[in-house]
This record gives C-alpha cells, structure tokens and sequence, in this order.
C-alpha cells in the first residue's frame, strides 16, 4: 500500500490529508479544502507526482519517493498550485 501526506503550509503545519490512491481532482465538490493548498508532504510509501490541473495533466512534478518535503518550491514545483496526485507505483 502506497501512502502520501498532504499538509497546507510549509514544515508541515496546518491542516493535512492522507491519502493512500491517486486524487484526479483535489478540487472535487465533495472534498475540495486542499485543492491548491499544498505546500509540503511526506512520502510515507510508494511513488507520487503532482499535477497543477486536474485528471493528471497540466504542470507536472518530479516523482517523489519515501521521505519527507518541507517546502513545494524547494522541489521545482510552485507553492498553492497542485490539483491532482498520481500514485506512480
């Protein structure tokens, strides 16, 4: 099992996510809070790729595997701008 999470601000502060498959829409109607909010995650397990628009397309991100990012921008990826993540294995 994959695991990634998700937190609002940089350092791991404020409010987080969980997530355990890929999100296609981070903006969905019926869980939308973190929909461009991200602005550091841990990989817990597995291998993850952000995208700025939905359904995986748009501005894409490095893989990232296990460990632990602070800062979005640290990564190449712009802060507040992430709508979906890929699970990639």
């Amino acid at each position: 099992m994959s695991e990634i999470v998700l937190f609002e601000h940089a350092n791991f502060h404020g409010a987080h996510k969980h997530l355990f498959a890929s999100e296609p829409n981070l903006n969905a109607p019926d869980d939308n809070y973190f929909n461009d909010k991200i602005s550091s995650f841990v990989v817990v397990s597995g291998q993850w790729q952000f995208f700025k628009d939905l359904n995986y397309s748009g501005l894409a991100s490095r893989i990232f595997g296990p460990g632990v990012y602070n800062w979005v921008e640290s990564y190449g990826f712009p802060n507040d701008t992430i709508t979906s993540v890929r699970r990639v294995s």
